[in-house]
């Protein structure tokens, strides 16, 4: 019998690469090409999690920007799918500035206090040509995904609304603005509540391209310990 994550997988689900030394990714569908985002076994805390993708730009050091180190999968930034393991060892504190800048730009916005309406953000480095982001995994669907199927009521609506203007009063408390809300980023949870997610990889987007979106009297907070997971890695 095979272990069950906390998450509700199995251990045996993740058979493929591992990132960070620490989080063993399934093996993509052999009909996915851009695997921006799939949930992981992290092998710390024995729970599932949820990993998304960040892919470096052509300004990154040509060392940080390996392809090939990608996990089979997941995309590099020209659209080219690798399955190599990794070459270009986990940091979260990279030597290029750029990169260190968006790693601690996501770092700052996983530090803001654990809300219902907003995910929770675990850790975040760099590897293989992308930053990544490990959150954890919500019972959840995109907005975009019921949007597809059938529109809102304008009751329901007035609901997601609501749920949403909730999660920005709470960052903006916080000094934050959160500029990467889309359909995709607004998650209606199977229990009916709806969270806000794509803050910290939206920090880190604007950070590699020169923005600095991190509020003054959070920008010590992005140099928190990294690395913390559910359980934290000791």
């Amino acid at each position: 019998m095979s272990d069950r994550a906390a998450g509700g997988g199995t251990v045996d689900d993740y058979v493929g690469r591992v990132l960070a030394d620490r989080y063993r990714l399934p093996l993509p569908p052999s009909d996915e090409y851009e695997l921006a985002e799939t949930r992981a076994f992290d092998t710390y805390s024995g729970q599932e999690v949820l990993v998304r993708q960040v892919p470096l730009p052509e300004v990154v050091e040509a060392e940080v920007l390996d392809a090939d180190g990608l996990p089979e999968g997941f995309v590099a930034r020209d659209g080219r799918a690798r399955g190599a393991f990794a070459r270009t060892a986990a940091t979260r504190r990279p030597d290029d500035p750029a990169v260190r800048r968006a790693i601690e730009a996501a770092q700052a916005a996983a530090q803001i206090p654990d809300h219902p309406r907003l995910d929770q953000v675990f850790d975040v480095f760099a590897e293989g040509g992308s930053l990544w982001i490990v959150s954890e995994p919500v019972a959840a669907r995109p907005l975009a995904a019921l949007l597809a199927e059938q529109p809102l009521t304008p009751y329901r609506a007035a609901e997601v609304a609501s749920d949403v203007l909730m999660a920005l009063r709470v960052l903006h408390a916080h000094g934050w603005v959160h500029r990467n809300i889309t359909a995709r980023t607004v998650l209606v949870c199977d229990d009916g509540r709806v969270m806000l997610t794509g803050l910290a990889a939206g920090a880190a987007e604007e950070a590699l391209c020169g923005y600095d979106p991190v509020p003054p009297a959070e920008s010590g907070s992005g140099t928190g310990s990294p690395g913390r997971g559910p359980e934290g890695p000791g």
